[in-house]
């Protein structure tokens, strides 16, 4: 962790998202956010005691997830995406033990769960997966009835809910989403006497067909939008702001470059400061010669290759910059040119995984 490189997470933000998608679904549809990758890098230990006490339950990756949940306090529902199959023996009886709703995908992986509930001596709870399009986990469509009678004869293991995953909720063509959608009606326990659930971020906000009797939304619950096609449908408010401070400012003449293969060259002399960022700690790349910092709220273009752990960026018409000022490197502000879905633009990728890549060497702050 490098305490010169700061996430400012805004609790605020996230009490304002949690509200907006609770008025989007209502009352009656439970809300169960998606915290993986340690809330998709914006920080579990900051942010579970705003959470805990918003939310109907927690929806995670993995067993060490879903475990350091229990380790928190928390006695709600935890919904684990992935289970301890295989040979991780002990993990699976202490998800059994603590009462981690697991995910069931084919009758092995009932077999192991059923095993590890009578080594315990407690009832697991599992949430049947059903895959209607995404080709990813999942038990096939035409074989989710055979499996949900395989887990009511199966002593020990208590079907409490059951999901599906939309492949193209965030795309503005929605066809795939409705076929998805139907299928996976088509499927449903008559008796509707356990959880349904079905709903990503852009699905709760946009299509409330698909609510059902709980969402789990993930990068909107951190106020960002799931795919440019959305539009700006709900008010939602970024979570976090990432700064450094500049630890050193420099004269370089005209004609000079910057960084490893001295990808930039200036066309005037020029001020530039070093930010103590880089590819290392999660800023990509591919920002390079691209993006923009904030410094004394004005832009400071990226100059040159980003290195590791550090990057140039040209202050020149920033009057009285000096070391040690803020930069302001990812803003809160979704309009700002260096917010999170402007720099997944520039990057090529989706703000997921800028926000995801930030989260693990850079230190962690509640603010507000």
């Amino acid at each position: 962790m490098k305490n010169y490189l700061t996430a400012s997470i805004s609790a605020s933000a996230l009490r304002h998202n949690i509200a907006v998608l609770r008025r989007l679904v209502g009352s009656s549809v439970k809300l169960c956010p998606v915290v993986k990758d340690d809330c998709y890098g914006h920080g579990m230990d900051v942010l579970y005691p705003v959470f805990s006490g918003l939310v109907d339950g927690f929806a995670v990756a993995s067993p060490i997830e879903a475990l350091a949940l229990r380790q928190k306090g928390y006695a709600g529902l935890v919904l684990c995406f992935l289970s301890a199959y295989f040979d991780d023996l002990e993990v699976q009886d202490e998800l059994v033990e603590k009462g981690i709703t697991q995910t069931v995908m084919s009758k092995t992986a009932l077999a192991t769960i059923q095993t590890a509930a009578i080594r315990v001596g407690k009832k697991a709870l599992v949430h049947l997966k059903v895959d209607t399009g995404m080709g990813r986990l999942g038990v096939p469509a035409r074989q989710a009835a055979d499996l949900i009678t395989a887990i009511h004869e199966c002593d020990g293991v208590d079907l409490t809910g059951i999901y599906t995953h939309f492949a193209t909720a965030d795309e503005a063509d929605r066809s795939a989403v409705f076929q998805q959608l139907e299928l996976f009606k088509s499927v449903l326990p008559k008796d509707r006497k356990i959880i349904c659930h079905a709903a990503n971020s852009a699905a709760t906000i946009n299509l409330p067909e698909t609510h059902f009797d709980m969402v789990r939304p993930g990068i909107a619950v951190y106020g960002c939008r799931a795919s440019n096609a959305l539009g700006n449908a709900v008010d939602l408010k970024p979570c976090m702001e990432v700064s450094a401070k500049l630890i050193a400012v420099k004269h370089i003449p005209k004609g000079g470059r910057s960084g490893y293969g001295l990808t930039h060259e200036y066309t005037r002399d020029s001020r530039v400061g070093i930010v103590p960022i880089g590819y290392g700690d999660g800023y990509f790349r591919n920002l390079s010669n691209q993006a923009v910092v904030r410094i004394n709220g004005m832009e400071a273009p990226v100059r040159g290759l980003v290195s590791m752990d550090q990057m140039t960026v040209d202050v020149t018409d920033i009057p009285g910059v000096q070391v040690g000022d803020k930069v302001e490197v990812i803003s809160s502000d979704p309009r700002a040119p260096n917010c999170v879905e402007n720099l997944a633009v520039l990057a090529g990728t989706i703000p997921y995984e800028i926000t995801c890549h930030l989260g693990h060497n850079i230190r962690h702050v509640l603010v507000d």
